[in-house]
């Protein structure tokens, strides 16, 4: 299937969405329901190891407001625990609370089993080539000027 230019952006986030769903349906189905997509995202990037609610806004595109929301909310939920960051007392830093550890192991599951699911659809060899894609180095996203913007760089 030839790609059509313009829809990379748009095809990565339904792909996002068809995971973030079978996770939500499938953890709904278990008794685990009610965790939003930003809280799922935050799960995700803590898992990672990112620890800093500043760190997953600027990750996620969101404002810190909003990522203490989530936070507030996966807290609430026994999931994780905000505590003082040792290194500067202004801040916080996000831990996996002991109380969640059985919905994250079903989640970690879950999510193992979707990628098992996608091999069987697309092949091992797909799957290892995007992993190996999204993991890949893009460098810094550029800013793209109009061609007014350019002309302008380049007679100054």
């Amino acid at each position: 299937m030839a790609r059509k230019p313009g829809l990379l952006m748009a095809q990565l986030l339904n792909r996002f969405i068809w995971f973030d769903a079978a996770l939500q349906k499938s953890l709904d189905l278990r008794g685990h329901g009610g965790v939003r997509r930003l809280e799922s995202m935050c799960m995700v990037y803590v898992h990672a190891g990112v620890r800093r609610p500043s760190e997953l806004a600027r990750l996620l595109g969101v404002t810190r407001q909003s990522v203490n929301t989530a936070l507030r909310g996966l807290e609430a939920k026994g999931l994780v625990y905000l505590e003082s960051d040792p290194e500067d007392a202004r801040c916080k830093l996000v831990r996996f609370a002991p109380e969640g550890a059985s919905m994250r192991q079903e989640a970690l599951g879950i999510v193992m089993a979707l990628e098992a699911a996608l091999e069987e659809n697309l092949g091992r060899k797909a799957v290892d080539d995007l992993a190996r894609l999204v993991s890949a180095d893009w460098g810094e996203a550029p800013v793209i000027g109009n061609a007014r913007q350019e002309r302008k760089k380049k007679s100054a």
